[in-house]
């Protein structure tokens, strides 16, 4: 099964070509597409090219993938927020676009419920929410950043609003899109999704930083 193009080039080089790092890519495609729940050992075997008893021998559980997406998730998060408050419009925007991409990697992660853990599994369930609270807080933090620098102008009252918005896009677009217009491409959908951000912000942005964004999506 080749689901390659549904990760970005960025993702793709988390994972190593060994067996581990292919089982984690695969599991993560197949969660993506197929939940995490809908998604069995034994799908994640055949799409890796492996053995179940492969798969056992470097993950106890499906459980055990999820936490390796997830520290994937956070590392590389960290990485891609670096440097995000310098002052420059350009580069600020071009991050909070690129952010769109990557958080679509991880999709199931902040899509799936995992609300079963909340009794069996306390520990993974805080995890969980403490990665969907990185991006509600990060999405929070640089909004509030773009009026700083005067990105936008919004009145403090709509701010909430347009960043609950931002995060319904960002962790939902893709899978009702698909189902909307199933004969298009991921690729030509996540556009659409980029899109959608845009509009979203487009009213609230000031003269210059529309000029930019104009620059910007026309590489998009």
């Amino acid at each position: 099964m080749d689901l390659m193009i549904n990760l970005t080039e960025k993702t793709i080089g988390l994972f190593s070509k060994k067996t581990k790092g292919k089982i984690l890519q695969e599991s993560l495609l197949l969660f993506n597409e197929q939940t995490f729940n809908q998604t069995t050992t034994a799908n994640i075997a055949k799409s890796s090219d492996v053995l179940e008893g492969s798969l056992w021998y470097h993950f106890k559980s499906k459980k055990d993938l999820l936490v390796e997406h997830i520290k994937l998730f956070q590392s590389s998060f960290e990485t891609n927020i670096e440097n995000l408050k310098v002052g420059d419009k350009k580069i600020v925007i071009q991050k909070l676009l690129s952010i769109y991409g990557f958080v679509w990697d991880f999709r199931y992660i902040f899509r799936d419920s995992f609300d079963s853990y909340e009794k069996d599994d306390k520990k993974l369930a805080d995890l969980i929410k403490k990665t969907n609270g990185l991006l509600d807080e990060l999405i929070e933090d640089v909004l509030k950043y773009s009026v700083e620098i005067k990105i936008i102008e919004v009145d403090s009252n709509d701010l909430d609003e347009i960043g609950e918005l931002v995060l319904i896009i960002g962790k939902h677009w893709l899978d009702y899109s698909r189902k909307k217009y199933p004969e298009d491409s991921d690729h030509l959908l996540q556009k659409k999704g980029i899109n959608l951000l845009i509009k979203v912000l487009y009213p609230y942005l000031t003269k210059d930083s529309k000029e930019i964004m104009d620059s910007i999506y026309e590489s998009v």
